[in-house]
């Protein structure tokens, strides 16, 4: 007979619970002394219990024999399971009309064969061979005293994402037109294991020099301060695009290296870059590298393409015959109607000049040999008897995108679209997420959820968690077990080795031209222009239908066919 509990009140009013058959005799509202009735219990649960018990069995036998049912052993056995950990980071998109010499590797398929994510993956030979066998190398910042927080933030990103390595762990050297403090030198070189050196700029490379009219190199730094160019009003920020331009790689200390890596400040890291940078750079024939092309502010060197022109003209001899740089040029495509109108801007009118496009050289992974060449010392001279530097603001990353594309041929630059890096209002974050990975990564699931993710289609080339819509739970389950314990094992899903969102390729151009620079905008963002071919096919325009007013108009928004979050480099 079944039980129910009820609850009475006792003499003092206190509620009670009482058991009692449903269809007890005793009267529902009987008055029951202290805890008598408990006594029924133990005999009465009993029975009530074991009936249960029972039938739960049975119904567990049921629904596991039907499990087992489903459970297909030979086909589990022909799936494979996915593996994570042969995940590579998408390698950097070379430019249309990319070519290479026939007696050499292509550099996507360098990047194949050494990105490596695990260094105990490699015999203890071949790790030695990559450690003795390291590029003349190393990282250089220029940076002040007060900047010693920002400059650990640096390193130790640096360090973590790339020069932590056994095989890797290069030089550090640190520039300052002052003496470094002691305390800046204990901080800094407690943020790495790598040498670091401290050098203070020769004087004569860090002043107004002999050429230049101090009083109209005042007048234009406040007049260029006054109408809003960056930091045109300090002196010392003219003496750093000097510096940077063309004297660094001429400093005593760096006489030993080949390549340089530049580091600033306050900057971010935000993905693991498991293959040697410089390597790659001296066995691809490399001399340049850098990771966005941005908008600069024309204001700031009104006259640095007619001083490039005049050099051109004198010393073409100079210029390499490989040489690209179309993509610096303005087109008759190139207006800006629709972003400032009324500017006095002709159509057509600027055509073949400097379109202010420039690398963003706070990001720059070089070749020394190159910037002490004659070629690049001859054009830095040129633009420094001008006066730019100082009259102007002449920066150094104009001066090296002009550099580099008059002297070198384009396959020589390269575009580091898998290096994440942010400073400031700039950010670039590569594509990094699996299609797999990317649904790894969501916050914990319910099992529930987890069914349902593992049971939804995954639309991709690569070897997918199951074949059909019709694989047995249990095959799901062991593949679910299996990659549980492999993410596990490598306590992450290397796939995610980034902090940061993807973003589109060209989402940082313009971010330095502000809103009063009075200057015409290419027609398609810098990086574009600089990789040209299909990253320029746009979308076709879609009209847009007011139901409201019966109105067609056309979208003034351009779209891109590629838009730079997708890498693939099996492609």
């Amino acid at each position: 007979m079944p039980l129910s509990l009820t609850p009475q009140q006792n003499e003092t009013g206190d509620d009670t619970l009482a058991i009692a058959p449903e269809n007890a005799v005793e009267p529902t509202h009987s008055k029951i002394q202290g805890f008598s009735s408990w006594n029924f219990l133990p005999r009465r649960v009993r029975p009530f219990s074991f009936r249960k018990v029972v039938i739960f069995c049975l119904a567990s036998a049921l629904v596991g024999s039907a499990w087992l049912s489903t459970w297909e052993p030979e086909k589990s056995i022909n799936l494979e399971t996915p593996v994570i950990d042969a995940y590579v980071p998408p390698m950097p998109h070379p430019p249309a009309g990319y070519t290479i010499q026939a007696d050499t590797s292509h550099p996507i398929q360098w990047l194949r064969k050494n990105t490596i994510l695990d260094l105990q993956d490699l015999p203890t030979q071949q790790v030695q061979a990559l450690i003795e066998t390291r590029p003349k190398a190393a990282f250089i910042s220029l940076v002040r005293n007060e900047e010693v927080e920002e400059m650990v933030a640096s390193i130790l990103q640096v360090e973590a994402r790339f020069n932590s390595r056994e095989t890797h762990g290069y030089d550090w050297v640190f520039f300052n037109n002052e003496e470094f403090t002691e305390e800046f030198k204990a901080i800094v070189s407690g943020a790495t294991d790598s040498q670091c050196y401290f050098e203070r700029i020769p004087q004569e490379h860090w002043r107004i020099p002999s050429w230049i009219d101090i009083n109209r190199f005042d007048i234009g730094r406040q007049f260029m301060g006054g109408i809003g160019v960056g930091k045109a009003w300090l002196q010392s920020y003219h003496h750093m695009c000097r510096w940077n331009a063309g004297i660094f790689a001429s400093e005593k200390r760096l006489a030993n290296y080949d390549w340089f890596w530049r580091v600033e400040p306050a900057v971010q890291f935000s993905c693991d870059i498991n293959y040697d940078v410089f390597r790659f750079m001296q066995d691809n024939n490399m001399a340049y590298g850098f990771n966005m092309a941005i908008l600069d502010d024309a204001r700031s060197f009104p006259s640095l393409w007619e001083r490039t022109k005049e050099f051109i003209d004198h010393n073409e001899e100079l210029v390499d015959e490989d040489a690209d740089f179309n993509w610096l040029l303005y087109t008759a495509e190139d207006h800006d109607d629709v972003i400032r109108p009324h500017t006095g801007a002709k159509e057509g009118l600027g055509d073949g000049e400097y379109n202010n496009c420039q690398f963003y050289s706070n990001f720059e992974i070089g070749s020394l040999k190159f910037f002490r060449s004659k070629e690049h010392m001859a054009y830095f001279d040129h633009l420094d008897k001008a006066g730019g530097f100082y009259y102007e603001r002449f920066g150094d990353a104009p001066v090296h995108t002009l550099s580099v594309s008059m002297f070198l041929p384009k396959s020589r630059i390269w575009y580091f679209r898998d290096i994440g890096y942010a400073h400031g209002l700039c950010e670039q974050c590569p594509p990094h997420e699996h299609p797999l990975a990317s649904r790894l990564q969501r916050k914990a699931l319910l099992p529930q959820e987890v069914e349902q993710e593992v049971s939804k289609p995954i639309k991709d080339d690569t070897r997918t968690m199951m074949e059909g819509p019709f694989e047995s739970f249990g095959s799901k389950h062991r593949r679910w077990t299996t990659m549980a314990q492999d993410v596990e094992r490598q306590k992450g899903i290397p796939s995610l080795a980034c902090g940061c969102t993807v973003n589109a390729i060209d989402s940082n151009n313009a971010k330095l031209v502000p809103y009063e620079s009075k200057q015409r905008k290419p027609s398609d963002p810098c990086i574009r222009k600089f990789l040209g071919g299909k990253w320029l096919v746009k979308k076709d325009k879609v009209s847009d239908f007011n139901s409201d007013t019966g109105i067609i108009r056309s979208s003034d928004s351009v779209e891109y066919v590629l838009d730079g979050r997708d890498g693939n480099p099996f492609q």
